[in-house]
Formats: C-alpha cells, sequence, structure tokens
C-alpha cells in the first residue's frame, strides 16, 4: 500500500490562482493534485468552493444536520428548564426551612439557576439578586 509524503493541507491564494491556472491550462484534477502535493478529492472540493457552485445534494445535507442540531438543543433546553424548575423550587423549600434568603439564592445559583430566574422569583432584577448575594458573601467573609 502506497503512502501519500509531504501533503499540503493549507489554501493559500498562491495555490488557489495555481490551481485556476492549471484548470483553465485543462489540466486534470489528479494531475493539478500531483503538482499542489494534495489530494485529488481536495481539489476538486477547493475548485468547487472557488466557483461558489453548491449541489442540492449539498443543501440537503446542510438541512438534515441543522433540523438535527436543532432538535438536540431544544431537548437539551428542555431538560435544563426542567431542571432549573426544581432548583428554584429547592430554593423556595430552603426558604421555609428558614435559611436565609441570600444564602439560599447563592445556593440555587450555583446549582445551574439564572440570576433573572432567582430575581422573578422574588420580584427583583438579575442584578439586584447578584448584588444581594455579593453583599452578604461579603458581610459573611468579614465575621
Amino acid at each position: 500500500m502506497a503512502t501519500k509524503k509531504n501533503i499540503q493541507t493549507s489554501w493559500t491564494a498562491a495555490r488557489d490562482k495555481k490551481l485556476e491556472t492549471m484548470q483553465g491550462a485543462g489540466k486534470t484534477a489528479a494531475e493539478i493534485a500531483k503538482v499542489l502535493g494534495t489530494s485529488r478529492n481536495a481539489v476538486i472540493g477547493r475548485s468547487r468552493r472557488l466557483r461558489g457552485i453548491v449541489y442540492q445534494s449539498d443543501i440537503d445535507s446542510w438541512t438534515r444536520a441543522n433540523a438535527r442540531r436543532s432538535a438536540e438543543a431544544h431537548e437539551r433546553a428542555g431538560v435544563r428548564r426542567q431542571l432549573q424548575a426544581k432548583i428554584i423550587a429547592d430554593m423556595i423549600k430552603s426558604l421555609s426551612a428558614g435559611v436565609p434568603k441570600a444564602k439560599a439564592m447563592e445556593k440555587a445559583f450555583k446549582a445551574g439557576a439564572y440570576w433573572w430566574q432567582i430575581g422573578e422569583h422574588f420580584g427583583m432584577s438579575q442584578q439586584t439578586a447578584y448584588e444581594t448575594v455579593k453583599r452578604a458573601k461579603k458581610k459573611r467573609a468579614r465575621k
């Protein structure tokens, strides 16, 4: 089995110009690849990209990939929302058990809730929620 040596992978402006020149001279992709020190498929792919050729199969592939990634992202977001709702519920339980407000807020944030969610529960902005916890931490540090 023959191995390829010294294959260059980066396309520079000079290599692009050489590829276009050789194509214009009627050279095959295999011949161009040999001169440029790359594979025939790399030459064909680069040529397509330089000329802006897009096939329907490319579009279909991108559409499938994007739909799959979108579905996966929606699924992750649903799981994250459920987890954060549980975290907020746990924060409420902690408060009713007598845990100081700032301590419960900090614990909820560390568990994965966002400041805006914590603040929304208390009727305050996310910045106010953050500052409340920050002040309480400074106060605890001074003791």
